[in-house]
């Protein structure tokens, strides 16, 4: 009895963990990096080393130019 009161706490605890680390993953921050082009990896050190974040060039709906934006986590 004990050991199955054990283990569904411990089950119980996982899966609130799990919660939160999905939860944590929907908020997230972005933003264009204006002073940087595309090119040669530099958008994804700018973001890296500005937000601690993960940078990608993107092409804009309507735009034929490449945009380097910044996807971090919100704080």
């Amino acid at each position: 009895m004990t050991k199955s009161i054990v283990c569904a706490f411990f089950i119980i605890f996982i899966l609130g963990m799990m919660v939160n680390e999905i939860e944590g993953q929907k908020q997230g921050c972005n933003e264009v990096l204006k002073e940087v082009d595309c090119g040669a990896g530099s958008c994804s050190a700018l973001c890296l080393q500005k937000r601690k974040g993960l940078g990608r060039c993107v092409t804009p709906k309507g735009n034929d130019t490449l945009k380097c934006y910044c996807y971090y986590p919100c704080v």
